[in-house]
């Protein structure tokens, strides 16, 4: 470490050299003299008592003028060049000595000395003050470390921290010094003077995403942000700045750490506690929408009561709803309150629950074989869902759009259809429908048309191996088996028929239960063969071969 009084002793050594060791007669004496002249060099003073004239350097009596009375101490005598004796004198030796004892009130009793950078150097600073450098370490400063050569001839408040003699010079004492230490004094008497519940100005020094950083003159403290307000808070940087001037109230004092917790929000009444009175369970209210996220939107009744809408509670059917046509930031709705305890700052509320719940009367309005209507939500592949009402959706599957030969449905979610109910499940919750219902299935309008014995010329539809298929009508075909395809035996049916072709053919068995219809060309054949047997016979008397 650098010697902290290297500047005064070496002036010290200086005069002890300058003196002859047997002309030291009346060292260290204290006198005061008045100055006679002031040369370039030297100050002549004329002391009473004192047989020759005094003399002292001139650095050492700067700031005075001839005159001026001044106390110095005799430090040695001198003879000079034409014989005549010179008593030496020193002004800066009584400086440095009555200002030693500045430094040992400073380090015994942590009195603050007003100081100068003089350097910088590693490590740290050397400072100046009360006449005497010391060194300053980095982690007693204060400084910056970017601002460190910029504090080069600054003052600058110290405390002596440390007094060490030097082991090679017992003159020689090394000084640390201490900025820090002077902080943590004006720490512990600010600390000593608050007390719990005290209400404090404090200055924002930081911003957090769980709380603010503040400072009480010297004093760093912390205001969690559920201690900032009573109603929930997102981003604490909408609302305050560094530097900011806020008042709160002290919750806990921890002496040994220096912690000091704070709230804002206890300086000002719990809502929750005015709210016993303004709202019960059952209640119809409106309140502001604050936040909507995946599970509910919470709503405001007012300012720092807000309550949950849980998704369950935004409708009475069960299936995935879009919350935003119930609920958007920043708009009032009204709410029923299901739950309130205020105590636990606990408040539910419901959408649903404002209207009748229709599923307690569905059995009467919503019962198999009704014919309703509805307006398509959501359209899958598998089928749509339409609502009835609010709270009541139909599923329709795609195989209920329109019965087979019916033209391709083409839905779009706002329209409205007509169906008929063909399941109800009211444990939970569930309608199933179906469009196509509300017409005749095309086997119901064939039993109306088609009955055996009838006889039909229709096109062939297709031609397999074991038979033949007609189309009766859209959506309903007719079956021919190979063995009544022809009187006479065919052995390919692609020889004799082809698609598209126009046959006759009978209708000889009609299934209700597979919805079946057989078909026969071969007893058409038959019958006109036999007619004209019999009109041969009527005619010629014999029947043709």
């Amino acid at each position: 470490m650098l010697n902290g009084n290297e500047n005064s002793n070496e002036f010290l050594e200086m005069l002890e050299d300058y003196l002859p060791a047997e002309k030291t007669g009346g060292k260290n004496q204290r006198v005061v003299g008045t100055i006679n002249s002031i040369e370039r060099n030297f100050v002549y003073l004329d002391v009473p008592g004192q047989r020759t004239v005094v003399r002292v350097r001139a650095e050492e009596l700067s700031e005075y003028n001839v005159g001026d009375q001044v106390e110095v101490v005799l430090v040695g005598l001198l003879e000079a060049d034409d014989d005549q004796e010179v008593l030496i004198a020193s002004r800066k030796r009584i400086d440095l000595e009555d200002n030693w004892k500045h430094i040992e009130d400073s380090y015994e009793n942590k009195t603050v000395l007003s100081g100068r950078i003089v350097k910088k150097i590693k490590g740290g600073y050397i400072v100046e003050a009360a006449l005497y450098q010391g060194f300053l370490p980095n982690s007693l400063s204060e400084i910056n470390e970017k601002d460190g050569e910029a504090m080069v001839g600054k003052n600058i408040d110290v405390i002596v921290k440390d007094i060490k003699q030097d082991s090679r010079d017992k003159r020689s004492k090394k000084i640390t010094f201490s900025k820090k230490d002077i902080t943590l004094m004006k720490e512990g008497e600010e600390f000593a003077k608050l007390t719990v519940g005290d209400v404090v100005t404090c200055t924002v020094s930081g911003i957090m995403d769980f709380g603010l950083s503040v400072m009480i003159d010297h004093l760093r403290g912390f205001i969690h942000i559920s201690e900032v307000s009573w109603k929930r808070l997102d981003d604490l940087r909408d609302l305050y700045t560094v530097g900011q001037t806020v008042e709160a109230k002290i919750l806990s004092l921890d002496e040994e750490k220096k912690n000091i917790k704070l709230s804002i929000k206890q300086l000002t009444t719990n809502p929750w506690d005015l709210s016993k009175d303004a709202f019960h369970e059952g209640d119809e209210v409106e309140g502001k929408v604050t936040r909507v996220l995946a599970y509910g939107a919470f709503v405001e009744l007012t300012e720092g009561v807000e309550g949950l809408v849980h998704i369950s509670d935004f409708a009475w059917n069960k299936k995935r709803i879009n919350m935003e046509e119930y609920a958007k930031v920043g708009e009032t709705v009204k709410v029923k309150i299901l739950e309130f305890n205020p105590e636990g700052r606990k408040l539910k509320l419901g959408f649903k629950q404002l209207v009748e719940n229709p599923w307690d009367v569905a059995e009467e309005k919503f019962a198999e074989g009704k014919e309703l209507t509805a307006t398509i939500l959501d359209i899958k592949p598998f089928g749509l869902f339409a609502e009835i009402e609010s709270g009541v959706d139909v599923f329709v599957h795609s195989s209920d759009f329109g019965w087979p030969g019916d033209e391709p449905a083409n839905y779009q979610v706002g329209d409205s259809i007509s169906f008929k109910v063909l399941e109800l499940n009211v444990e939970d919750k569930k309608i199933k429908g179906s469009i196509k219902a509300l017409k005749k299935s095309p086997w119901d309008k064939a039993m109306e048309e088609y009955k055996v014995g009838t006889t039909v010329e229709k096109k062939i539809k297709n031609i397999m191996d074991f038979g033949l298929f007609v189309e009766l009508s859209k959506g309903i075909d007719g079956f021919i088996p190979t063995q009544f395809a022809s009187k006479d035996f065919v052995k390919d049916l692609k020889d004799k028929f082809e698609i598209g072709q126009v046959v006759k053919a009978q209708i000889v068995e009609i299934n209700q239960e597979t919805q079946k219809i057989k078909l026969s060309i071969k007893k058409i054949e038959l019958e006109e063969q036999k007619r004209e047997d019999q009109d041969l016979l009527a005619k010629y008397g014999t029947a043709g071969e």
